[in-house]
């Protein structure tokens, strides 16, 4: 079903009571959607989220059906999703599974590293360009040296995250 044919069925009563079976907590939270090579990948916005699904604002229109991963930067949490409706500028996303971003990350998921280290690395490069210093900039983002011991575990697995982690040691070493 269309977004469009969706919409027209829904009441315009602000009274009316809610239909989803889960009810969902309004967020602004920073996030990044990737296909699941983790090639293509872009920043998003988390704006609502339950246990079982989240609305983002994107964009792009994403295809209905095709399952990505949603990044949770500020939680540390990976979701492999499938969107569920797509407009022009939001979708909706149905999780499949969710994971913690750890060591116990699945190896097919790993890549979700690099890219939670890039949307950190931009988090740091945008408050350092608003004039906060470097080491308020990476604790504001919620990136420490630890994070980085993890990370360099699969370094080795993805060429494109070893400079990624130099460049983010170079920071602490500031």
């Amino acid at each position: 079903m269309s977004l469009a044919c969706r919409t027209t069925h829904l009441s315009t009563d602000l009274n009316a009571p809610e239909r989803r079976q889960l009810p969902r907590k309004k967020v602004f939270l920073s996030g990044v959607l990737a296909d699941l090579t983790g090639e293509n990948a872009l920043e998003c916005a988390i704006q609502d989220m339950h246990a079982r699904g989240a609305e983002v604002a994107v964009p792009a229109k994403l295809p209905v059906g095709a399952q990505i991963y949603l990044l949770d930067t500020g939680n540390r949490t990976a979701h492999l999703a499938r969107v569920a409706w797509s407009g022009s500028n939001r979708c909706g996303l149905s999780f499949v599974r969710s994971y913690t971003m750890g060591l116990a990350l699945p190896p097919r998921m790993r890549v979700l590293w690099r890219l939670f280290l890039v949307a950190k690395l931009h988090q740091v490069e945008r408050a350092v360009e608003k004039g906060v210093p470097v080491k308020l900039a990476l604790s504001t983002a919620g990136l420490a040296l630890e994070h980085l011991h993890q990370m360099a575990r699969y370094a080795s697995s993805d060429k494109r995250l070893g400079p990624l982690l130099h460049k983010a040691k170079r920071l602490f070493a500031e």
